[in-house]
């Protein structure tokens, strides 16, 4: 019976023994951040809009903020952005991929065509003296040609004062291909056959284009509805905060 007793009490010391260890839970696994990846579009880096326009009055750092915004694009700074470097470091980057190709930037104006953009018929001399007619390919169309042989990288055109030009006649067959979901790969891809060459044309989804525009010339209202239904529409205002008081 002495032993029995002793069994007993043996066996409630280790309950309460249990009882007083805290529960030990396992540390949860850290996942690292999937990359994302848009099935509509079928873009790489959804975190930026394919098209967008940034608008608003003269001054406000429109075509400056469009420096951050491509290097953010073709070369992210992991776990920052590019507008919090200094900006030194900034612009010898954005020249960096100026030269590289990744970035072009274009001013729009009314001289500005679709020739110039897309394709164009452009007088060539030969050595003889002679001149003779070729197709060319326009700004737009040689950096998508680009894109599409390196798929694994982001490229993007920079369009300064977009609303000065004629964006129905510098665009064309541009204003469809340009969406998100029509663009090469994408769920409801689009080809177009272009007039000069005849080729068969389409817009990769690793283009970005960031267009700039001055409200004083023209309001977002007047802009080509057909564009701007196109266009993620960023406005940049003053920021009367960052003027001394004492102006």
């Amino acid at each position: 019976k002495y032993y029995e007793l002793e069994k007993i009490v043996q066996g409630l010391t280790v309950k309460e023994e249990s009882k007083e260890k805290p529960e030990i839970k396992e540390k949860p696994e850290i996942k690292e951040k999937e990359e994302i990846h848009d099935e509509k579009s079928g873009k790489i880096n959804s975190d930026f809009p394919l098209n967008q326009i940034l608008f608003g009055p003269p001054g406000t750092g429109k075509t400056y903020n469009t420096v951050n915004m491509a290097l953010d694009i073709v070369c992210p700074i992991e776990g920052s952005q590019w507008e919090k470097e200094q900006r030194k470091d900034a612009r010898d980057k954005y020249q960096e991929m100026l030269a590289a190709g990744r970035i072009v930037f274009v001013t729009f104006h009314q001289s500005m065509s679709y020739e110039d953009f897309i394709e164009g018929i452009k007088p060539e001399p030969t050595e003889d003296g002679k001149i003779t007619y070729e197709v060319k390919d326009g700004i737009f169309k040689e950096l998508c040609a680009k894109a599409k042989k390196d798929e694994s990288q982001n490229y993007v055109m920079i369009i300064d004062e977009i609303n000065r030009g004629n964006v129905a006649n510098i665009f064309g067959e541009l204003i469809s291909l340009i969406e998100d979901d029509k663009r090469l790969g994408a769920r409801e891809e689009l080809r177009a056959e272009l007039p000069y060459s005849h080729t068969i044309f389409s817009v990769p989804k690793n283009v970005y284009i960031i267009g700039t525009m001055n409200t004083a010339d023209r309001s977002v209202e007047a802009l080509d509805s057909a564009l701007r239904r196109r266009f993620t529409l960023k406005e940049m205002m003053p920021k009367s905060e960052m003027v001394p008081e004492e102006h």
